[in-house]
């Protein structure tokens, strides 16, 4: 018996993350004049120093003979890494992956996220965010909606402000879980133009109150600096 088949399976998921989104994913992140999250992470991190974990996290399609068809990869990249010779750890939001979308799947590979690293460790914790939030598609794996469990996957998040320095830098439109950690910091960087941070964007807005806002208009910096 050889293990081959299966270390061969490990190496193409691995490639396949570092192929983010794809091509097209790649290509409308571009067309917003954005890098992407590895290129953030290149330019934002120590020359050399980002050490990748959960990189096989994702959601693997099988053939009929039971052999890897294809691999989407999380919309999230964590890691450490050295910030001025200094180590952090790193939560890296990547909106080419079903727009950075929350995926609540559960499982093996979730026991210990970044939050919990940081915490464990004593490291400072560092978000770049872009993100659209949480994804119905775990709604429909679940068969329910996962927001009955949000005090289990932040708790950790809370319990960090009292350790360690947490800082984010948004992104993009910041909404849902995305919202959440942005509040859950004691710094956070807004790019003006570019970034926005809400519960839920202007298409929730009309639909609950009949309101046609901006996303600038509704949670921009200029609204978050007042």
């Amino acid at each position: 018996m050889t293990w081959e088949p299966e270390v061969a399976e490990l190496q193409r998921r691995l490639d396949r993350a570092q192929g983010m989104g794809g091509p097209e994913g790649i290509a409308r992140q571009r067309k917003r004049g954005k890098l992407t999250v590895r290129e953030r992470i290149d330019l934002f991190a120590d020359p050399g120093t980002f050490r990748q974990f959960g990189a096989l996290r994702g959601n693997g399609v099988y053939d009929e003979h039971g052999d890897l068809a294809s691999f989407t990869p999380r919309g999230q990249v964590d890691g450490t890494c050295l910030i001025g010779g200094r180590k952090v750890v790193l939560m890296a939001g990547d909106f080419t992956v079903q727009g950075g979308a929350y995926e609540h799947s559960g499982g093996l590979g979730e026991e210990m996220g970044a939050s919990e690293r940081s915490l464990e460790w004593r490291l400072p914790h560092v978000r770049l965010i872009d993100a659209s939030g949480g994804s119905v598609r775990s709604v429909e794996t679940l068969g329910r909606t996962y927001l009955p469990d949000a005090n289990s996957f932040v708790h950790t998040d809370v319990a960090l402000l009292d350790v360690v320095p947490v800082a984010s830098v948004v992104l993009g439109a910041a909404a849902g879980l995305g919202a959440l950690h942005t509040s859950l910091a004691h710094w956070n960087v807004l790019v003006e133009n570019t970034s926005q941070v809400f519960p839920g964007g202007p298409p929730v807005v009309k639909a609950a109150l009949g309101i046609d806002i901006t996303k600038e208009d509704l949670g921009g910096p200029q609204i978050h600096a007042r």
